[in-house]
Parts: structure tokens; sequence; C-alpha cells
């Protein structure tokens, strides 16, 4: 396993422990405050420990919404990808998606199941919806980089792994990843990077 993709495994692990001591925000206003502020001390922190507890709070504050139906759903959910029951995470996702189209993170667990599932264009349609309302989702764009490496789509990979360091700039073997697809894509470029609709990768 490169260390990318050991990373990439990781971070797989921390979104599914991620409810495990989380603190649930009294409200959508102050969980984009803390998020804001969590994001913040991730592009200034040298500490790689400190980094890994930043990520680990912004996995928290994506996963734990306050509502608690909702909750119940993500914890069921993330419950059954742990146990490999897989069309049952489908199943719970879908229907917290329903009650609640516009969370982010909802989105961004069933891409997870389906890329589990080998369902790569399920998978990146997900994402897609993700980053829509998650703009910073840097779990969101490794999950993406890989499945693009893996279609055999380089300057895509690499244009979702850039913007996957942007918003967290310590994930292990990043840079490394990045060129090595630049250099497989050689001149070639696309109208669409990502393949969501985003002309460019600066976003």
């Amino acid at each position: 396993m490169t260390p990318l993709r050991a990373c990439l495994a990781g971070l797989l692990g921390l979104m599914l422990a991620a409810g495990a001591h989380a603190q649930i925000s009294n409200s959508d206003s102050g969980r984009a405050a803390m998020l804001d502020t969590l994001f913040a001390k991730l592009q200034t922190t040298a500490d790689p420990l400190a980094a890994q507890a930043l990520e680990q709070a912004i996995w928290e504050q994506w996963t734990m919404v306050p509502d608690p139906d909702q909750r119940r759903l993500m914890l069921r959910g993330m419950a059954e990808m742990q146990r490999q029951d897989l069309q049952a995470a489908v199943a719970t996702f879908t229907k917290l998606i329903e009650i609640a189209p516009d969370l982010s993170e909802a989105w961004n667990k069933r891409a997870t199941v389906y890329w589990l599932l080998g369902n790569f264009d399920a998978s990146i349609a997900d994402i897609c919806e993700t980053v829509k309302r998650e703009p910073r989702h840097f779990g969101a764009y490794s999950g993406l980089g890989m499945i693009r490496a893996q279609m055999g789509e380089p300057a895509r990979a690499a244009a979702a792994f850039e913007l996957a360091r942007k918003y967290n700039p310590h994930i292990v073997g990043i840079d490394e990843e990045i060129a090595r697809l630049k250099a497989q894509a050689g001149s070639d470029t696309v109208e669409d990077p990502l393949g969501c609709g985003e002309r460019t990768a600066g976003r």
C-alpha cells in the first residue's frame, strides 16, 4: 500500500469513528462557525498530532448533526458500513438524504459505500453532491482522486487531489501522488477536471 493509500484508508477510519466522542453542536450556525475555526487551524498547524486531532474534530462536526432523527440514521448507516452490510447502508443513507438533502455528509457516506461496492459512477455522482454542499470536503476529494486514478483519468485525479490538499495540507503522500498523476497525464487537459460541472480545480 502506498503512503497516500494508507493515509486515505486512515481517513476512512476517521470517518467511521467520528461519532464515538463527538460534541454535538446546538445549531447549524454553531457547526458552521466551529468548522471555520477548525479548518483555519488545520491550515496553520505544523504539528502532525494536532493535525490529526483537527481532522477528527472536522469529521465529528460533519457527522454529528443536531437533529436526533438524522443523527440516528447517520450512526445506523455508519454501523452498517463497519460490519460490511453495504446494501443496508445504501438504503439508510438514501433515507437520510431524502429527509435532509442539504446534509453534505449524508451524500459523502453514501458515496463511500458505493465506492466500496465498486459502483464508481454512483460514487462520483454523490461526491459531486457532497462538494456542492461542503466545498472544503477533503475526504470527498481524496475519494474522487482515487476513483479517477482507478478509472485511468490522471488529469482529473490530480485535480481532485489538489483540492484535497488545498483544504487539508497534511495528507501524507499527496504531493508525490499529484506529481505522479500529472506526469502520467502529460499534456492532457479536460474541460471539466473534476467531472462535477467545475471547469477548473481552483474553487
